[in-house]
């Protein structure tokens, strides 16, 4: 089931740039950037993939202080995108949005991380050539509004300029931080403008707050674990995916075990549901991993892992021409096994 799974051309919908990085590519983000990955180095980043009994949401967020180090150069955010379209590939994902916050530093502002960021994906494209990528830039709502602002004129711009790599924006950070109503106007502004929007919902029990993002719509639902069955069905009424992160979930501590994570809810309520890493070097796991601890978890079948990508394929934000590519990919593959 294992290489059935890892072959299967998959689809991943919710992947933060900083925080997919393998083990692997740290160790060669480290070699790039310093000549060496040290044993210190080795140590450091078997920590940044250990999670403590108890671990929760504030100490996942505290790990990629961690990764925003490696990545605050031109070069260490140019080869950690290479690197990341590479992790992916080589899980046989044939389709991923990469979402990632435009930071400012000493040696570059927000608008030169979204230019490096997109030239090595344009660079890893000719590398890479099975694997198609879009990009996602995120509001991180622990920041102020005009952060916020700045990040979406930035998203209006290369959309512009980049109309098939830019096509939506994430709201994402800590959701213990910021008020999901100031950063309401500004992201009516980008859907008016022709953005499309995935929000980190429902990722903590915020009954308020679900409701004022239920109320304002989406594209996608990152997350979804304290949704209620009225809000599902009105997720489901309205054909907006909830985005699962299996491992992210477990080990953020915002549902308690594999057995008890809502995927299960939305399965029987035949929702819209696709299957994400989040973070999969953070999480140390893979997009064919998360597969299989559903089907061991909770029985999913080789054809509802196809059905799962297939669905996936048609919530993307990919266009037409290439969902239908991405379709045939699929069922290029299941039929395969059957000659």
């Amino acid at each position: 089931m294992l290489q059935f799974l890892k072959e299967l051309p998959k689809v991943e919908l919710h992947a933060h740039l900083n925080g997919s990085l393998g083990m692997d590519s740290l160790r060669d983000l480290a070699e790039r950037l310093y000549g060496s990955a040290s044993e210190e180095f080795s140590k450091l980043c078997a920590r940044f993939i250990r999670f403590d009994r108890g671990s929760d949401l504030d100490a996942c967020f505290e790990k990629f202080a961690f990764v925003h180090e490696l990545t605050s150069t031109e070069e260490g955010l140019r080869y950690a995108t290479e690197l990341v379209v590479r992790d992916f590939a080589r899980d046989n994902v044939q389709y991923v949005e990469l979402r990632t916050t435009p930071k400012a530093n000493g040696n570059y502002t927000r608008r030169e991380y979204l230019q490096h960021v997109i030239g090595a994906i344009g660079e890893a494209r000719k590398t890479y050539r099975d694997i198609l990528v879009k990009l996602l830039p995120s509001i991180n709502r622990a920041e102020p509004v005009a952060v916020a602002e700045e990040t979406v004129s930035l998203a209006l711009e290369f959309a512009h300029s980049h109309p098939d790599l830019i096509l939506g924006i994430d709201f994402s950070g800590n959701p213990g931080k910021g008020r999901f109503s100031d950063f309401a106007p500004i992201l009516s502004m980008a859907r008016e403008k022709g953005l499309r929007l995935v929000l980190h919902c429902a990722e903590i029990d915020n009954p308020e707050e679900i409701k004022e993002m239920l109320d304002f719509g989406m594209s996608r639902c990152g997350h979804g674990t304290f949704l209620t069955p009225t809000d599902i069905a009105i997720l489901k009424s309205r054909n907006v995916p909830i985005e699962c992160c299996l491992t992210s979930n477990v080990k953020s501590g915002t549902v308690p075990s594999l057995e008890e994570h809502h995927l299960k809810r939305l399965m029987d309520a035949d929702a819209p549901k696709v299957i994400c890493t989040d973070d999969s070097g953070v999480f140390n796991t893979t997009l064919t991993q998360e597969f299989l601890l559903a089907m061991q978890t909770f029985g999913l079948t080789r054809d509802q892992c196809v059905a799962l990508t297939l669905e996936a394929v048609q919530h993307s934000f990919s266009s037409v021409k290439e969902q239908q590519d991405m379709t045939t990919k699929v069922k290029n593959y299941i039929d395969s096994l059957q000659k």
